[in-house]
């Protein structure tokens, strides 16, 4: 198992110069989470709520690489846990890829998993990643942003009704059609199929180990939008084969599933990281 495809980094989670700053963290998944947190932080978490959300940490929020993260921390010297600094802006992505950074600086295989969660907002699904990594007998998905913070069940092991991947969430709204608003960003009032759809597209390059950002679209994704939410018959089917590979993926295995292995990657994307359309060329392998 420590020599399997999600122990080693990816061009994403590379800490770089950082590697020793990374290892701060410690062995336990809730030593790392706290870690994070220490300089880490959501612009619409608790935290933010009681001390507000800077102009400079939205700009954090386009940083994608673990080597950017650090470095912006290293810089604000948050490493050495100075208070008066404030803190960098980060989504549930990147909590994430910096726990699975973590993981796989000490040869644990981690990887981040790209869903929706019924735990954050009443009576909707939000837009939400984790990160997976394995103990050696099973994958233990971890919800870094709350560990620290607590809730009312296992951050260190979500359940997994409470966390729905894209392509569970997919096939849900299939079975049932009227609940799919409820399915993407609340606060920005995003929802429905179309963005389930670009979810599906996120969770196969994660599963490649090309983590991406929440607002990153490719490939078919590119044309949805919530103005134009129909998808046509054959973005459909494309959407099906993709939810259908990724389900019976072997994702409980040690090595990057064969069903995802062939889906190609994309060389750059569409990305939202303002609310207007840029493209960013991608970092890849």
């Amino acid at each position: 198992m420590r020599k399997a495809f999600y122990a080693s980094q990816s061009i994403y989670s590379e800490p770089g110069p950082y590697r020793e700053a990374l290892m701060l963290g410690g062995d336990a998944p809730e030593l790392i989470a706290r870690w994070i947190s220490s300089f880490m932080q959501h612009p619409r978490g608790a935290e933010s709520k009681e001390r507000g959300f800077t102009t400079k940490q939205v700009i954090d929020l386009e940083l994608r690489s673990v080597t950017e993260i650090l470095a912006v921390a290293a810089e604000r010297n948050l490493l050495e846990g100075d208070p008066t600094q404030i803190k960098v802006g980060g989504l549930c992505r990147d909590f994430a890829i910096l726990a699975a950074s973590a993981f796989r600086a000490k040869g644990i295989p981690a990887r981040l998993r790209v869903g929706f969660a019924d735990y954050i907002v009443p009576d909707f699904w939000e837009d939400h990643w984790l990160c997976e990594w394995h103990d050696g007998q099973h994958w233990k998905r971890l919800d870094m942003e709350f560990a620290a913070a607590g809730a009312s069940f296992n951050t260190l092991d979500v359940p997994r009704e409470r966390f729905l991947t894209a392509n569970e969430a997919w096939f849900r709204i299939k079975d049932e059609p009227g609940i799919a608003s409820r399915f993407g960003v609340s606060s920005l009032n995003l929802g429905g199929e179309w963005f389930v759809a670009g979810s599906l597209l996120r969770e196969i390059a994660a599963l490649r180990k090309l983590e991406l950002k929440p607002w990153d679209y490719w490939g078919l994704s590119k044309d949805l939008s919530p103005v134009s939410t129909e998808l046509s018959q054959q973005a459909r089917t494309t959407l099906d084969q993709l939810a259908s590979r990724l389900r019976s993926a072997d994702v409980d295995g040690d090595g990057e599933p064969e069903t995802t292995a062939d889906w190609p990657l994309p060389k750059e994307v569409i990305s939202f990281p303002q609310g207007e359309p840029v493209v960013v060329a991608l970092q890849n392998s």
